[in-house]
């Protein structure tokens, strides 16, 4: 039986636009700080609710949104995420992280690690991260990341 979870990471960025990671106890990884999206949450909100647990910082979302004018109340825009991955944790497709990358910038807060899930934890240059301990998904999103923001301020 197949098994798919819906999770949401959040790649924090602070004011030097470093990156924020988590050693992730279970993994023994470097790893943005995500996690499971709870039954009926917004994934807007579980991004943030999981960096906030396991880091202490508080974040907002670099909006994805395509500004559309609702004028109806029952339908709103969601942050849209920066990319989504299908992770196959056990490797065989039985049980997989459907994963909902978001862009964030760093508000406020100390790091302060949730010692049930955090081993380590701490803000990286993209050149540091690349010497960590990680999978590859976690570096080329990383990169892809780094570079939409430069793009970005440019405009």
């Amino acid at each position: 039986m197949v098994q798919n979870h819906f999770t949401a990471t959040g790649i924090v960025f602070n004011e030097k636009k470093e990156i924020l990671m988590i050693k992730h106890n279970k993994l023994k990884v470097w790893l943005p700080p995500g996690g499971h999206i709870d039954e009926n949450e917004l994934p807007d909100d579980a991004v943030l609710r999981e960096i906030y647990e396991e880091t202490g910082i508080m974040a907002e979302i670099i909006s994805e949104k395509q500004g559309l004018s609702l004028s109806h109340e029952g339908c709103r825009e969601l942050e849209r995420p920066f990319t989504i991955l299908l992770e196959d944790i056990e490797g065989d497709g039985t049980h997989n992280h459907i994963d909902l990358i978001y862009l964030c910038r760093a508000q406020a807060g100390e790091l302060k690690p949730q010692a049930s899930e955090v081993n380590d934890i701490g803000w990286f240059g993209v050149e540091r991260i690349l010497e960590l301990e990680t999978y590859e998904n976690v570096i080329l999103t990383v990169l892809k990341a780094e570079a939409y923001l430069r793009d970005m301020q440019k405009r």
